[in-house]
């Protein structure tokens, strides 16, 4: 639905809803969107482009039937639900020579965009610390969440629902080739999916990076601290702020009012100019959904033997 509201801003976009659940026809014609009862019917109408936000475990399906049609694609985060089912959208992507994304907003956030440009005040980097928790129950509070794919193993746990902070990672420091991990479903708050996950790995320039992932924390939280050789820069996402603390300089914090409903906007609109041929450097590539997930196979198999695993693609 956010996609839609944000798409029917837009001039000269016209927009179809295609539901995976027939009985949400009725609401979405009632809330003004056009509705196709299929994808080969919204072909026929002309459209060009793709935006799949069903469950993670329909995502390959859904993604190789657009393709098929020979839409450009952009696919919610994650991916798919592994790797190996990522790198076969990405390969028929390829062999189709169509353009695929992958829908990780946060790299449209003006706040994360500017800890971006930021980095480099604070010189060479020894420890990055990524954090992003939440309390599961309090995500949508008018559907019961033991009931939403995110309980579900196969499809959610926080390594898929909060990849957000995997990809950004990569954006932001370079993607990891081996990863250390613990990953546990704690029995908090019976569900099936993982609860908690800790990891951790050293860029090429020996930068240790830990990201702490949960569904359990009350007060939502969700920063990136990054210690250099001169400073500490600090993103918190909650607040939409940038703190900048060098040594022997006053601390400088930068604001952001961006909604979320603009973040997404500028996401949309960035996928809708890359299919007319206007790349952005933000948009997360289907080979980079590719790694992202990656990294969470590696993590789990960590966490499974142990022992520090390779990042297998």
């Amino acid at each position: 639905m956010r996609h839609l509201e944000a798409l029917r801003a837009m001039d000269s976009v016209k927009t179809f809803a295609i539901p995976a659940r027939q009985d949400r026809v009725a609401e979405l014609r009632s809330a003004g969107f056009d509705v196709a009862p299929n994808l080969q019917e919204a072909v026929d109408s002309g459209v060009t482009a793709c935006i799949i936000a069903t469950n993670t475990g329909r995502h390959k399906q859904d993604s190789l039937l657009a393709m098929a049609h020979d839409l450009d694609v952009l696919v919610e985060k994650p991916l798919a639900i592994d790797s190996s089912e990522a790198a076969a959208i990405d390969a028929c992507a390829r062999e189709r020579r169509r353009k695929l994304f992958v829908g990780c907003v946060l790299r449209f956030s003006e706040s994360l965009n500017t800890f971006r440009t930021l980095i480099a005040a604070v010189g060479e980097l020894h420890s990055v610390r990524i954090e992003c928790q939440s309390y599961l129950p309090d995500w949508r509070p008018a559907r019961p969440f033991r009931e939403s794919y995110s309980a579900c193993a196969g499809e959610g746990g926080v390594l898929r629902d909060l990849i957000h902070e995997i990809d950004y990672a990569g954006w932001l420091f370079g993607w990891p080739t081996t990863v250390l991990a613990r990953v546990h479903n704690l029995g908090r708050l019976g569900i099936h999916s993982d609860e908690v996950a800790e990891l951790s790995w050293e860029t090429a320039q020996h930068c240790i990076v830990s990201v702490g992932l949960d569904y359990l924390t009350r007060a939502p939280r969700r920063l990136v601290r990054a210690l250099g050789e001169r400073g500490t820069l600090e993103w918190n996402g909650i607040e939409q702020t940038v703190t900048l603390k060098l040594a022997d300089a006053p601390q400088e914090i930068i604001r952001s009012a961006q909604t979320r409903t603009e973040m997404l906007s500028s996401q949309d609109a960035a996928f809708l100019n890359a299919v007319a041929g206007v790349n952005d450097e933000r948009l997360t590539t289907g080979r980079e959904g590719v790694t992202a997930l990656a990294v969470c196979d590696a993590a789990r198999l960590a966490s499974s033997h142990r022992r520090e695993e390779k990042v297998e693609q």
